[in-house]
């Protein structure tokens, strides 16, 4: 049984993934049944056979601690240091070899016939042996399959990947001209590896800083991704300090195939911390102060994002704002997160599906604005929207771009909510129901148990 659960373990992986290519889900879903109810099928089989029958009791006892133990090891020893030393493909071999040697030692040490032993010890050397020889067959095209699925058909394998404990980032080669290597986290898009003004990341949203603040000087960048936006930020002069915050180190192992973007690393101004940013920006102490925090935080909608988008974590970056401070991040198109950040501060703005949150108005006006853009600078010390005439259009309509005053507008709003730790409201669509009203919220739930 443990050599056939090691069997189908392996291969059902690059099976469900090719599948998943050509959108046979609910194939996918019975090899996922499949592989559970073979594999879930050991323990009692172990409870059974380790029974003596003067202490049943006691042996069914030890044999569920040592299931305890082994599920909770085993968890973090493949999570923590598997992961982190190999990609995916390989530890699911390994996980396999394992599981099949010790099927062929419980064969070894069984009573049963002898041709019933060698044909067990065979069968699982063969499974244990599996990953060498037919691995990178079997496994070839695994990630492209999972990320693109049948909507998304593609021919060309990433043209990188790194795969860690904190998750698989994959890049995406651009083919047409004009186009940039896109970078996916989790299978999620995250970025593009482009800098320049006209660039099709809309990175225009970063250089809009100029229209946000007179003097980002200190700077905090919660998500580092392709690195395109430290790039752009680092070309603004009155730029002294730039602390990013990531917490998967992964990204920075890509930035060395980009001439701009690995120079990041080397900038005496750049301080770059491998951690999750609210807990790094909760460690700081309050007179830690910075006079813009940007994020361009991935899509509302996925599992813990209101982590970085909840009234909490805004007030937490309120106090490490200067006077005149800026959040500036990406609602991924969500109104409750414009309506949490009015919440939170007194101007809000929008630009693109940026929004630009601050306790000071955002006054600077067009001739302002077009000094401050005029101050991103290119290497060689000009002007980075005077290269060419096409960055010169690009200049005119960042200058005459309007920014909505939406606070009190939002503030004076029903249709939204606001998102907080308890309600999680950005991960969830059609929210009309009893557990996101405020008085039935977890938070009051508990409260009342502690009245009682």
């Amino acid at each position: 049984m443990l050599g056939l659960s090691s069997l189908v373990f392996y291969f059902s992986m690059p099976i469900a993934a090719k599948l998943t290519s050509a959108d046979h889900y609910w194939v996918v879903l019975g090899m996922v049944c499949l592989t559970a109810a073979i594999a879930g099928g050991i323990f009692p089989l172990v409870c059974q056979l380790s029974t003596v029958q003067e202490s049943v009791g006691k042996t069914v006892s030890l044999v569920y601690l040592v299931n305890i133990i082994g599920a909770t090891l085993g968890s973090l020893f493949t999570g923590f240091v598997l992961l982190e030393m190999m990609p995916l493909n390989e530890v699911t071999g390994v996980t396999a070899s394992v599981g099949a040697i010790a099927s062929a030692l419980v064969f070894t040490m069984s009573k049963v016939a002898p041709l019933i032993r060698i044909s067990g010890i065979a069968f699982a050397l063969v499974v244990a042996t599996s990953p060498i020889f037919v691995g990178e067959t079997i496994f070839s095209g695994f990630l492209e399959n999972l990320q693109y699925e049948k909507k998304y058909p593609r021919n060309q394998p990433f043209k990188k990947t790194v795969q860690n404990r904190s998750g698989i980032i994959t890049v995406d080669e651009a083919l047409k001209s004009g186009d940039a290597d896109i970078v996916y986290g989790g299978g999620i898009y995250d970025g593009m590896y482009a800098v320049d003004p006209r660039s099709p990341n809309g990175i225009y949203r970063c250089y809009m800083i100029a229209a946000l603040h007179p003097e980002p000087a200190n700077v905090l960048e919660i998500g580092f991704s392709s690195g395109s936006w430290a790039a752009a930020l680092l070309r603004h002069e009155a730029l002294k300090e730039l602390q990013i915050v990531e917490i998967n180190p992964g990204y920075l192992e890509i930035i060395k195939d980009y001439e701009e973007h690995s120079r990041i690393t080397e900038n005496p101004k750049v301080m770059i911390h491998t951690d999750d940013g609210r807990r790094w920006l909760r460690r700081q102490s309050d007179d830690v102060k910075f006079d813009f925090m940007l994020m361009n935080t991935t899509f509302h909608w996925r599992s813990h994002a209101s982590n970085l988008l909840s009234v909490e974590f805004l007030n937490l970056c309120k106090i490490h704002l200067k006077s005149g401070g800026v959040v500036f991040y990406n609602t991924t198109g969500s109104d409750d997160v414009v309506r949490t950040a009015a919440e939170v501060f007194k101007y809000v703005s929008m630009v693109g599906n940026f929004v630009a949150a601050s306790d000071s108005p955002f006054n600077i006006n067009s001739e302002q604005r077009r000094a401050n853009l005029l101050r991103f600078k290119d290497d060689n010390g000009s002007p980075t929207f005077l290269r060419t005439a096409a960055f010169r259009s690009e200049l005119e309509r960042l200058v005459k771009m309007e920014l909505p005053k939406l606070g009190e507008k939002m503030r004076s709003s029903k249709k939204f909510d606001v998102i907080t730790d308890d309600n999680m409201a950005s991960e969830f669509t059609g929210r009309e129901g009893y557990w996101f009203s405020k008085k039935n919220s977890w938070a009051n739930l508990f409260r009342k148990i502690k009245k009682n």
